[in-house]
């Protein structure tokens, strides 16, 4: 899971608030310098911008342009949780980052949206896997409910040799939406690989089943191109922190083993031709 570390601009100053305009105009135009971290008595304040320097009066100080629209964040963030901060913020453009509560470097939208786009499926435009083994480190490190749900197609390979890899990749461009439509803002999506795709999210199993009733219903009631059926199995594997254990030693082997569960799941319901959705139980002291 990427680090916020591995991607840090450093190109940034840190200067006084009682500094002139001017010479950090001129800072700016001859280093090409556009973030500068703002200081009073080695306590940071504020921050100036490209957008700030090139409004302000050069006989004004740094106090009088800085902007408090800025955070801060330990340099072992990873990458997903920046963006949950920028998109809770609109008006935040420039995060700082600290290594022990000192600044080494600043990451922007536009940085993070181009590390982001690295981690997206340019078929689909939906994330890939990683994107749901960081947010569940997330649930379950804050003890949330942490489900998975996969979704497998049926046949898709001999959908693909009978119809041909373009309207396969047609076909998996339109399960996308149909999954992107039936998923809430507060789970993630993702296409795990191939034809499988997966949510990540914190509701209950019971929830979760329904989402799963609402995809299946979804997909089989779509008009696909050239009248193609298709159809989906879907594998559902959740589990929750009880009191006697809320802590976990291994949080990495266990987000393995529910999306496992997961995906045996979705398995076990492609052959089940009478039930397309399937439970797993997780044994929350053996995934511990």
């Amino acid at each position: 899971m990427q680090k916020i570390l591995n991607i840090v601009d450093k190109n940034f100053i840190k200067v006084d608030i009682l500094n002139g305009i001017r010479k950090i105009q001129n800072v700016f135009y001859e280093k090409n310098i556009e973030c500068f971290a703002a200081y009073e008595n080695k306590r940071l304040v504020g921050i100036v911008t490209k957008r700030e320097l090139v409004a302000a009066h050069s006989n004004r100080i740094i106090a009088d342009v800085m902007s408090d629209k800025y955070m801060c964040v330990n340099c072992y963030t990873h990458i997903w949780n920046i963006k949950e901060l920028f998109d809770s913020d609109k008006n935040i453009d420039v995060i700082f980052v600290e290594d022990e509560n000192d600044i080494i470097g600043f990451i922007t939208r536009t940085t993070l949206n181009i590390e982001l786009s690295k981690h997206i499926d340019s078929l689909t435009g939906l994330y890939k896997s990683n994107y749901i083994y960081c947010n569940s480190y997330n649930l379950i490190k804050s003890g949330q409910n942490t489900t998975v749900v996969f979704i497998d197609l049926n046949n898709f390979g001999y959908i693909d040799k009978t119809y041909g890899h373009v309207n396969g990749d047609i076909i998996l461009q339109n399960v996308a939406k149909v999954l992107k439509d039936n998923t809430d803002s507060h789970s993630y999506l993702c296409r795990y690989g191939g034809d499988e795709f997966a949510i990540l999210t914190s509701c209950c199993i019971e929830d979760s089943k329904r989402t799963a009733e609402k995809i299946i219903n979804a997909i089989n009631s779509y008009e696909f191109p050239n009248g193609i059926p298709i159809s989906a199995a879907i594998g559902i594997a959740s589990y929750k922190l009880n009191n006697n254990n809320n802590k976990i030693s291994d949080i990495g082997d266990a987000i393995n083993r529910l999306v496992n569960a997961a995906s045996l799941a979705s398995t076990k319901a492609k052959r089940d031709g009478n039930n397309s959705i399937i439970i797993e139980n997780v044994d929350i002291d053996a995934i511990a």
